[in-house]
């Protein structure tokens, strides 16, 4: 981890995603919860905004996914 060291020891040693779901998260962890920086939530906003501007947000995650990890040439 590299981004988030300084908070490594105030979530007992977990990336402070890991704690959220080990220890803050209520209920199904692939729904969002309660807490307001729950990740789900921002997923949702996304998907939301995506289709707002007329794109199917799965067929956009799907062609960065694609993107993202081709192989190079």
């Amino acid at each position: 981890m590299t981004v988030n060291t300084d908070n490594y020891d105030l979530f007992e040693g977990m990336h402070w995603l890991c704690f959220h779901l080990e220890f803050e998260h209520q209920g199904d962890p692939d729904t969002r919860c309660t807490d307001f920086a729950c990740p789900w939530w921002q997923i949702e906003f996304l998907k939301q905004h995506i289709s707002s501007l007329g794109q199917n947000p799965e067929q956009v995650i799907e062609q960065a996914i694609k993107e993202r990890f081709k192989p190079k040439e």
